[in-house]
């Protein structure tokens, strides 16, 4: 109920007299359910859980009082309730980033007098600040990394797909008993269950809404991931992974050469170690999020790779990680504009990297958790250019 209270306090602040929770992850935080359920929040008094279905996993999954629960299979009864609870409802808050207009306008309709508010805003604020127990899961779900990294050792040399050591990386991580669902906000955000695997060849060519390494995909429906190019020796292979374990995700890459590195794979894999290692330095409680990203700006420019620092022309991003938690990309997005200030208890992905036409890219992508005096790497692969052999 803490997470409530907290809501709650945050709501008296900007006048907003009934939040309406139904996006699956927010339901999720503040109810410890994720069955079919709209959840209903007062500024004041005791929140109702609306159950849709599967009413006996809800009984057994919520951290709310069996009293508080309403049995209802419509949206248009929430309405009715509210009146007869005597619930104000002068402003109401609806999570607007992350609920289907079709519901949205049937809230509307519902409460025609009332005025409606985004309050996603006020939950993700919340939701940035991880308490002990979410903490643990994401450093477990971001240990099931292990597996995902023996197997590329295992199974990666010439002749190999990309494809190929996709499945061989996702059923690892599945076999260790990760969820196979990668959760993020954006309606438009999907992902291959085991992330991005992608070899030399297609590193610059960058597909979708982030400018990272995305690989080019097996078709036009899903134009980003693992495809059927086969790896050859000299190759690098980035892969770029979510895990979600309880629900919490991890967000971890690490680049692979098909042989022995050259002395350029080298100088380019150290150039993006020392950007993150500038940007792990500089984290503690205190600095602006925008902060890490200036610093690694700067010492991108000071390494003379700038103009393929997070993308190049058109296709460069101006961010150096975010968070992870619920779902993979969470606030705060660390980049040139991020007032956020970073307190104890925040989970970080910091990702640089170089991406550079004809020769491909290197990225290094590790989770870390704030501390009061730092930072907490969670990471369980150490930090370097893995050359396979076979």
């Amino acid at each position: 109920m803490d997470r409530i209270r907290i809501l709650q306090k945050k709501m008296i602040a900007r006048a907003i007299d009934l939040a309406i929770i139904m996006q699956p992850r927010d339901l999720y935080y503040y109810a410890g359910t994720a069955q079919p359920c709209n959840l209903l929040i007062p500024a004041v008094g005791e929140p109702l859980l609306f159950v849709r279905r599967a009413w006996d996993f809800v009984l057994k999954e919520t951290r709310l009082p069996h009293s508080q629960l309403v049995e209802s299979a419509r949206s248009s009864e929430i309405a009715a309730v509210v009146e007869a609870y005597g619930i104000a409802c002068a402003k109401i808050g609806l999570t607007e980033d992350a609920i289907p207009a079709s519901i949205y306008k049937k809230m509307i309709d519902s409460f025609p007098n009332s005025e409606v508010v985004n309050i996603s805003p006020l939950v993700l604020e919340q939701r940035m600040v991880k308490e002990h127990q979410e903490l643990e899961w994401i450093s477990e779900a971001a240990d099931l990394f292990r597996h995902a990294h023996n197997a590329i050792l295992k199974f990666l040399r010439p002749g190999v797909t990309e494809i190929q050591l996709s499945a061989r990386v996702l059923e690892s991580v599945r076999e260790a008993g990760g969820e196979s669902i990668i959760r993020n906000r954006r309606w438009d955000a999907s992902l291959p269950p085991e992330g991005l695997v992608v070899s030399t060849t297609n590193m610059w060519r960058i597909s979708g809404h982030a400018m990272t390494i995305t690989g080019v995909g097996l078709s036009n429906a899903l134009p980003w991931g693992a495809s059927h190019t086969e790896v050859v020796a000299g190759d690098l292979v980035v892969v770029d992974m979510g895990i979600n374990l309880n629900g919490y995700q991890a967000d971890i890459a690490r680049t692979y050469v098909v042989g022995s590195a050259s002395s350029l794979q080298l100088e380019v894999f150290n150039q993006v170690l020392a950007i993150q290692q500038v940007v792990l330095d500089k984290i503690k409680p205190g600095v602006k999020g925008k902060e890490l990203y200036l610093t690694a700006e700067a010492e991108a420019k000071r390494l003379g790779q700038f103009q393929y620092f997070q993308g190049y022309g058109k296709m460069k991003g101006h961010y150096i990680g975010h968070g992870i938690g619920l779902e993979l990309d969470e606030p705060p997005t660390l980049d040139d504009k991020c007032n956020v200030t970073l307190v104890e208890g925040m989970a970080l992905a910091i990702e640089p990297k170089l991406i550079i036409p004809q020769f491909g890219g290197i990225v290094i992508e590790d989770d870390v958790l704030v501390t009061p005096t730092g930072y907490r790497l969670i990471t369980p692969v150490e930090r370097c250019l893995f050359e396979v052999r076979g």
